[in-house]
């Protein structure tokens, strides 16, 4: 090839390193150019002949697609976006379903630095954004051609990571936003991006990358699954999927979608109004308190998406392929002579010391009659009967298929996107589709109410209930009892404190028990801020106030022993497991041992 003059060729722009970025330099119909525009350009020689070999192996590539100007690129350019979501999806249907199989801590702490492909698209990919940016423009155009979200005659030219804006809501991910920069622009195509992660293995992070990837498996994976199948067929806004991959030997992953425009990213103002389709937030885990609007007005609208999404499902109207829970007592170890739960000592053990660090460590921020006998012992009591009857909870739960649908698991005000129309109308979207699939509907109701504030969720809980039950029906779904949504959603609220309760020690250590001698409140920074990127300190708090007010305030004991003499007793015939002996817990010189 000769290389003459620059000006021979017209004005061009020469390839550059801009800073971060990574810069693959333009892309030309014809390789020569991209060749000479390196060799013009600035920068040592031994990285130019680098970028030379780079450009010439994607310019023999980049001009026979550019020369087609392919039907796809019409067909893109024609067809509407719901369109060309709908034909992504029905093909990623047809094809074979996708199982994953189990993993344990010792894979993820021997394999947690290791490269290994995804189970969907067969790609290695990265996991950090550091690996983003080595991999590249041309991995990510590989990426998006596979997931079909990027016509095969576009590439991708330019990646830059977002530098100042810092994602550390939630406690299952980490998360970064990113820019690119395409060969060809199209509506379709959104240049500015976010990614969703598994946390590294490491100190800061290392309980949290646990719990998501061994502990709450298959939840990352489901969540990729859904923006893989289901975009085109939820009946709710979701941002637009580029590409998801997991790892079923390391299980690191990574997410990428549209990156929400959120108005108030660098901080909400409450005195600075939105406009119209303005994006509010983006909101964080137990701070309702920053809802531009009343807390209920969000939540109603929040059980309409999930109404929404069960009535769909009911009608099949939603392509699910990934199965449902089981229905046989057998699958869910029910055992009507002994406790279900874990060893009922150690249970007790957990029990007592969430006590002592509720009435005593941490009093200032829990009711004050958490710090009552009476309410120590009824508390105690029933925490160690639903350990008792944990089995036989779950299979209560997903016992009646009238009670069971697709849902939205985490659906907290930090995982929707809010904005409101011109006549003032709240409307939302909704993402975090982690653990998305099959289950109980009362369930993933708690667990849509578990981080809001809990004075409004005991108000508004039969508003709540009604407002489903109803929705739920318009939507396809079949008439339920109002009376059994509460009792489910009770006890699973109680199940969800046993979670927190489990979960006291690490919040220890995040914030330690001399720290919480002089916090006065919740809203003190070293519990009420983000602890090494996450919100998992302020869940845990937050989560635990909530279900203990839930518990005593809607009285949850008597509720429990409700579903013992009415369900267990009455309904499947068993006799209670009433006494200690049952509990096979022994009391013996004021200590509590397994016998």
């Amino acid at each position: 090839m000769l290389l003459t003059a620059p000006c021979a060729f017209g004005e061009r722009q020469p390839a550059k390193q801009l800073g971060t970025e990574v810069h693959c330099g333009l892309r030309w119909h014809e390789p020569e150019d991209e060749v000479l525009s390196i060799i013009t350009g600035d920068g040592p020689w031994s990285r130019k002949f680098w970028q030379v070999q780079q450009a010439r192996r994607r310019g023999a590539l980049g001009a026979a697609v550019a020369l087609r100007c392919t039907e796809e690129d019409v067909a893109d350019d024609t067809l509407s976006a719901q369109a060309l979501r709908d034909i992504r999806c029905k093909s990623e249907v047809a094809k074979e379903a996708i199982t994953w199989s189990p993993i344990t801590i010792e894979d993820v702490k021997q394999k947690h630095t290791q490269s290994s492909p995804g189970v969907f698209y067969g790609l290695e990919f990265p996991w950090t954004a550091q690996g983003l940016v080595e991999r590249g423009p041309d991995w990510l155009t590989q990426a998006f051609h596979a997931a079909g979200t990027m016509p095969r005659s576009n590439w991708i030219t330019r990646i830059t990571i977002e530098k100042y804006i810092k994602i550390t809501a939630g406690n299952n991910a980490a998360k970064f936003l990113f820019e690119v920069t395409y060969a060809r622009q199209s509506p379709h195509l959104h240049t500015k991006l976010f990614a969703k992660v598994a946390f590294p293995y490491n100190y800061a992070t290392m309980t949290d990358r646990l719990s998501s990837s061994v502990y709450k498996q298959p939840m990352d994976f489901l969540e990729l699954n859904t923006y893989r199948c289901l975009e085109a067929s939820l009946p709710v806004n979701t941002p637009k999927f580029y590409y998801g991959d997991i790892s079923n030997e390391t299980s690191n992953y990574i997410l990428i979608t549209e990156r929400i425009p959120f108005s108030e990213i660098r901080g909400i103002n409450l005195d600075k109004p939105l406009r119209p389709f303005d994006i509010e937030g983006p909101y964080d885990k137990c701070k309702d308190w920053l809802l531009r609007g009343e807390d209920k007005e969000y939540y109603l609208l929040l059980i309409e998406q999930c109404a929404k999404i069960a009535g769909a499902y009911k009608r099949g109207a939603t392509p699910w392929n990934y199965g449902s829970p089981p229905t046989a007592p057998e699958a869910y170890g029910l055992n009507p002579t002994a406790p279900t739960g874990e060893n009922p000592a150690a249970c007790r053990s957990k029990l007592v010391f969430a006590t002592r660090f509720m009435a005593e460590t941490a009093a200032a921020l829990f009711p004050p009659y958490v710090c009552e006998e009476s309410f120590q012992s009824r508390w105690l009591d029933a925490m160690t009967k639903l350990n008792a009857y944990s089995a036989e909870l779950r299979y209560w739960k997903m016992k009646d298929a009238d009670y069971v649908a697709l849902g939205h698991g985490n659906l907290n005000t930090d995982n929707a996107y809010f904005w409101r129309d011109r006549a003032g109308t709240l409307e939302c979207g909704i993402f975090d589709f982690g653990g998305f699939g099959v289950s109980s509907l009362p369930h993933n109701l708690w667990w849509m109410l578990n981080m809001a504030e809990a004075d409004q969720v005991v108000a508004n809980l039969d508003t709540y209930i009604e407002a489903f039950v109803n929705r739920y029906e318009v939507h396809g779904g079949p008439i339920l009892r109002p009376d059994v949504v509460k009792m489910m959603i009770i006890i699973t609220a109680m199940q969800n404190c046993m979670i927190m309760v489990a979960a006291i020690p690490n919040s220890l250590k995040m914030c330690p028990a001399k720290e919480f001698a002089t916090i006065k409140d919740r809203h003190d920074p070293r519990v009420a801020e983000n602890v090494d990127g996450k919100s998992t300190l302020r869940s845990c708090i937050h989560v635990l106030t909530g279900t203990i007010r839930l518990f005593e305030e809607l009285h949850g004991a008597k509720v429990l022993e409700e579903w013992i003499q009415e369900v267990y007793v009455k309904q499947w015939g068993c006799f209670a497991k009433e006494d200690m002996a049952t509990y096979n817990i022994v009391e013996q010189e004021g200590t509590t041992r397994w016998s």
